[in-house]
């Protein structure tokens, strides 16, 4: 990431820091409270997975619980079957299983519909934050992108690139009969989907003829309300905004009992509704005593603050594994030794910034030291790194 990327990853994480001091709440602790113990009841909770899969099911739900990340794409390989087109909406456990990728490998076209994904699939470009996918990245180097893409001449303003974007993800949503989405939040008790969304784009893929959902088995919450609670702070710490545009809850396909109160089924689209539940090592990790890490929610507060990360960006990162706590996941995930987890601080700023307050910098550094001289060592590495980019910023902004 160069200076100019740095510079214009800075700019968008001050005006999400500036929203949040606006909308700071006088509830915010207690709910930051329920969560946490919600997290911690929820997650590694075989118990509660299995009630959350039985009530999906009961509800009319297709549910697969896909163990390996192979086991995962082959189920939606065959739920797709022989469509060709697919639409999506953003999804960190679809980046983590390479679905995009994957598809492509087999003879399909996949178009995201969310505008920063959209813009990052174009420009083949890596992210800068689970939420906010292109902050590095300045409307004048976007519009020199998306103008060479689509070979039209795009102006450097945020309207403009929105609006030929947009474009085209309308005319391909108009295409598809199978969109595939994420999910926030699966609530056990009632066997529902939660998702939430900025743009609207959701509301267009799920309403294909079938919509699959990819998420992970650490997104099962109790119940709605303590997934809507997740959801809040999520929105408060991603975006500075106290609830997103939408929210929606998803627990059958479409129903009408208006002709003598009796369910009549696929009233309008979608016709069917898959669920893939990934485990990927999570089970496993749980179980070594990293569940800490499965508790994240990947609101990206962690990423605003982190002087590393807003000096070097999206070095500290590994593909979508963004900063300390996405290095860390990829180190304990993979089991192998991971140099960049040296770029750490251990400052302690992004547990300051976390709403489950969870200790990255102390799982960080008994995965890279074998003892104190060695973490002095990585001490002292990390802030020489950090002062010497940190003087580099200055000079090209000096010039």
């Amino acid at each position: 990431m160069n200076n100019e990327e740095v510079r214009a990853l800075r700019k968008a994480f001050d005006s999400v820091k500036e929203r949040q001091a606006f909308n700071q709440s006088k509830g915010f602790a207690e709910r930051t409270e329920r969560l946490i113990s919600s997290r911690e009841l929820c997650v590694g909770n075989e118990v509660l997975l299995e009630q959350a899969i039985a009530n999906l099911k009961k509800n009319g739900i297709k549910v697969y619980l896909a163990r390996e990340k192979q086991e995962a794409l082959g189920i939606i390989l065959n739920e797709i079957g022989k469509e060709k087109f697919i639409v999506k909406s953003k999804s960190n456990v679809t980046k983590e299983l390479e679905l995009t990728k994957f598809l492509e490998k087999n003879g399909a076209t996949v178009v995201e519909t969310d505008i920063g994904d959209r813009i990052l699939q174009i420009l083949n470009a890596k992210p800068s934050h689970p939420t906010g996918p292109v902050t590095h990245l300045s409307a004048k180097q976007i519009a020199k992108g998306i103008s060479k893409y689509y070979d039209v001449p795009v102006t450097e303003t945020p309207e403009d690139i929105v609006k030929i974007v947009k474009e085209d993800i309308v005319s391909s949503l108009d295409k598809a009969k199978i969109g595939i989405t994420g999910a926030n939040a699966i609530a056990a008790e009632e066997g529902s989907i939660i998702m939430t969304h900025n743009e609207g784009n959701i509301h267009e893929v799920m309403r294909k003829q079938k919509h699959i959902v990819v998420t992970s088995i650490d997104k099962i919450y109790p119940d709605i309300e303590s997934a809507i609670n997740m959801i809040r702070i999520l929105c408060y710490n991603a975006t500075g905004a106290i609830i997103p545009s939408f929210v929606d809850i998803i627990t059958s396909v479409s129903k009408t009992a208006d002709v003598e109160k009796k369910f009549i089924k696929g009233v309008h689209n979608p016709s069917e509704i898959v669920l893939v539940l990934v485990d990927n090592r999570r089970s496993d990790l749980a179980k070594k005593g990293f569940k800490e890490l499965l508790k994240c929610i990947g609101c990206g507060n962690c990423l605003l603050h982190c002087p590393m990360y807003n000096t070097i960006g999206n070095e500290y990162a590994i593909d979508s594994y963004l900063g300390g706590k996405g290095l860390a996941y990829y180190s304990v995930y993979t089991n192998e030794p991971n140099k960049k987890l040296e770029l750490c601080l251990g400052c302690g700023k992004c547990v300051e910034n976390c709403p489950l307050e969870l200790d990255i910098p102390d799982l960080i550094k008994n995965l890279r030291s074998t003892g104190i001289s060695s973490e002095v060592y990585y001490f002292l590495k990390s802030h020489i790194i950090w002062v010497y980019y940190q003087a580099l910023l200055r000079v090209g902004k000096k010039g």
